[in-house]
């Protein structure tokens, strides 16, 4: 009878405490729930009062003497001031800052209607494209008012930023406190602002390959000539193969191909190679030897390669009865350039396959080796099919780059020779001579447009197949 007495009570007692859960759980819910219907007001009332900072003074200058201000909605519109001496045109990053802004008012206004965590996603996000926007704007102020003097922000623009600081930190509060954030989000908050500055943001200067850039008027102002720029850069004298576009998508393509194939075969090569070496210091020896090249910089290459390949110092020249001028015949760079890559690339690979290689289990080798097989059929069916992950990794970290070149061994090994452009110049480094030879800051970008293009084109070509082949290796 006790023993029953102490279990009724001992029921009784988690029931109670079952009971006291659920209601703190649904007080602490209620509670949730009214102070995000606060916030979201409090949210709410902040954009009204940025909407009606726009009717205030955003902008001011100093124009014969006298002191004007320009509100927001003039930003908008555009107009005309002073007689027609300050022309103001309608600003990209105030209307982008406007839709942020708007963000922040539909996601306050129908919060009854989103999840808590969607409204306060929808608002932060809102808050932090107002934000960004509005000091890009503000920081072009003197680009604004190029005729004025003394151009200056307005306190519309001040209480502005400032009530969309406040709303974007109560908004990643909120996600924290509804347990959507934690403390490593916020940890990695300032890598993520980093990586959208230096990343996306840059983006817009893709324009800059639609626009004749003119530095009287600034980038933004620049007339725009739509493809024109493209049309040049796929121009020709004769035929097609003779336009600048064709020799390097062929230089840059077919280099990168061979850079591709031989790296990771003389990689996996040298990797089982060294996997084989049985004394550790001899190990040691050749994988710092081997990885030297890579440590090299290209002036250094460009320097050896010189003292190998010039006309009157050369190593080669001095043992040949007809000395070759080497930079100035085309025909013998795609195996040089080739085989500098090759050398100063090797160590790397072979690093990162030997490191998968000692991962693999020894007993598949015993298991081999019992069942009579010799070392290139270990080779053959054990290494090779386990480093199948890492070939198809590497490859196609490396073909995410195959529209890319390296600059120094296109450029500084051939010594810019103006003879060997035809089979030395790759996107890059016409890239390069638009910008700093010819002075052509539209073409430049056109060209590095068209590189960002054909490059994401063959990334996801190659992905695709891959996935077709192994899903699991795939990228996305």
């Amino acid at each position: 009878m006790k023993i029953s007495k102490q279990k009724n009570n001992i029921v009784q007692a988690g029931k109670t405490a079952s009971a006291r859960g659920a209601a703190s759980g649904r007080s602490a819910t209620s509670g949730r729930g009214a102070a995000s219907a606060r916030v979201r007001w409090e949210f709410a009332v902040m954009a009204v009062i940025i909407i009606v900072m726009f009717l205030n003074p955003f902008a001011k200058y100093t124009y014969n003497g006298g002191v004007y201000t320009v509100n927001g909605l003039n930003f908008i519109s555009g107009g005309t001031f002073c007689g027609g001496k300050v022309v103001i045109e309608p600003d990209l990053f105030f209307i982008l800052s406007l839709i942020g802004l708007a963000a922040v008012l539909i996601g306050s206004l129908l919060f009854p209607v989103f999840k808590a965590r969607v409204g306060f996603r929808i608002i932060g996000l809102g808050a932090l494209v107002n934000l960004v926007c509005n000091i890009k704007f503000a920081m072009d102020i003197s680009n604004i008012f190029r005729r004025a003097k003394d151009p200056g922000i307005g306190y519309g623009c001040l209480v502005s930023l400032i009530l969309m600081a406040v709303i974007l930190i109560a908004s990643l509060y909120s996600l924290w406190s509804l347990k959507i954030l934690s403390t490593l989000d916020f940890m990695a908050l300032p890598g993520m602002m980093y990586f959208i500055i230096d990343r996306y943001i840059p983006m817009l200067g893709i324009t800059i390959a639609f626009k004749k850039v003119d530095y009287s008027l600034g980038v933004w102002d620049s007339p725009w000539v739509g493809l024109e720029n493209f049309k040049m850069l796929f121009s020709h004298r004769g035929s097609i193969f003779d336009s600048d576009a064709f020799i390097i998508t062929r230089n840059t393509l077919l280099y990168n191909a061979v850079f591709i194939f031989l790296g990771i075969l003389v990689g996996v090569l040298v990797g089982i190679c060294l996997s084989d070496l049985y004394k550790k210091t001899l190990q040691r020896f050749f994988q710092t030897s081997i990885l030297l090249p890579q440590l090299i910089s290209m002036v250094i290459v460009a320097y050896i390669v010189f003292a190998f390949l010039g006309n009157e110092t050369g190593m080669i020249n001095s043992m040949l009865d007809e000395p070759i001028n080497f930079y100035q015949e085309p025909k013998y760079w795609p195996f040089i350039l080739v085989f500098i890559y090759v050398w100063k690339q090797v160590g790397y690979n072979s690093i990162i396959f030997l490191s998968a290689i000692v991962g693999i289990d020894q007993q598949l080798y015993e298991a081999a080796k019992v069942d009579g097989a010799s070392k290139w059929q270990q080779i053959r069916f054990v290494t090779l099919p386990m480093l199948k992950s890492t070939i198809i990794t590497l490859l196609l970290l490396q073909v995410g780059r195959i529209f890319y070149s390296d600059f120094g061994l296109f450029y500084q090994v051939p010594l810019d020779s103006g003879a060997l452009y035809d089979v030395t110049n790759t996107v890059d480094t016409y890239v390069y001579r638009s910008l700093m030879v010819l002075n052509n800051v539209s073409i430049a970008s056109a060209g590095s447009t068209y590189q960002a293009i054909v490059g994401f084109v063959l990334v996801f070509c190659v992905n695709l197949v891959v996935r077709k082949m192994d899903r699991e290796n795939a990228l996305f």
